[in-house]
């Protein structure tokens, strides 16, 4: 099947959303080539070497049919997207779907440089896995492997698919405001704001209401509400993005649909 990916992994220090290509490849197309052509490969497995589509319409990277086997064998990009129906189906009971664990792994795959196991400082190399590559997978409809939806947030087509329940990922800035109505003094509602670390630009909003946010009081309590001191970290979460007015918002149903940790 053929996939477009819109990151890549680069050789042997992390992933990037595949606007780092595409900005270079704008200003000094010949630089972007040189540097990245050749090596880029699989965000997941880190193993399948991607192809760079160029062109007017056509601006993605892919796994051309030869280079297919190269995928790890536990590697999602193996298998078929999940359709709209298999994920909602998959999202009903979130009892029986280990979601908690997938978020956790997918931080931990998506966004951490593979240079340094941390645990014992030593050098890892393309391909080794300290996580599997398979936490995206469940049975389908038919009973066949399928990949949920997944994106990172800091690619510039967030809109594809919106109305999708997807897992999104990336590093950010993040800070929070508490929402209190006028002449009362109970929290109402909380707003993660998710920004980009280096423009700080907003990406989007996560709405969290204080029945969740008490489950996760722990891992939030440290996030400032003063947008200057933002702090770095990576993010992952599951919901249903919808366009807003300056970026994008999503409402947090379940405390085990997001894990984040300081960068």
């Amino acid at each position: 099947m053929k996939n477009k990916f819109d990151e890549f992994y680069f050789e042997n220090d992390t992933n990037y959303p595949a606007n780092v290509y595409w900005d270079l490849y704008d200003k000094n197309h010949m630089e972007a080539i040189k540097k990245y052509d050749g090596h880029m490969f699989c965000p997941l497995c880190k193993l399948a070497p991607l192809t760079v589509a160029k062109g007017n319409q056509r601006r993605y990277f892919k796994v051309i049919e030869s280079d297919m086997e190269k995928h790890d064998i536990e590697c999602s990009y193996r298998h078929k997207k999940a359709t709209k129906k298999e994920t909602h189906n998959f999202y009903k009971d979130l009892d029986t779907t280990d979601i908690r664990n997938r978020l956790v792994s997918c931080l931990n795959r998506m966004l951490k440089s593979v240079l340094k196991d941390t645990n014992n400082g030593n050098s890892l190399m393309r391909g080794e896995k300290k996580s599997k590559n398979n936490f995206f997978d469940f049975k389908g409809d038919s009973g066949e492997n399928k990949y949920l939806p997944h994106k990172n947030f800091n690619s510039k087509n967030l809109e594809e698919d919106m109305d999708i329940q997807k897992i999104y990922y990336g590093k950010c800035a993040l800070y929070i405001y508490k929402y209190v109505p006028k002449d009362e003094t109970d929290i109402k509602m909380y707003y993660l704001k998710v920004l980009n670390k280096n423009s700080k630009k907003q990406i989007c909003e996560i709405s969290i209401s204080p029945y969740v946010y008490n489950y996760l009081s722990d891992e939030l309590a440290d996030i400032p509400e003063d947008k200057n001191k933002a702090l770095n970290y990576y993010l992952c979460f599951s919901g249903i993005l919808e366009k807003d007015k300056y970026s994008y918002k999503c409402k947090l149903k379940d405390s085990r649909l997001m894990v984040l940790e300081k960068e």
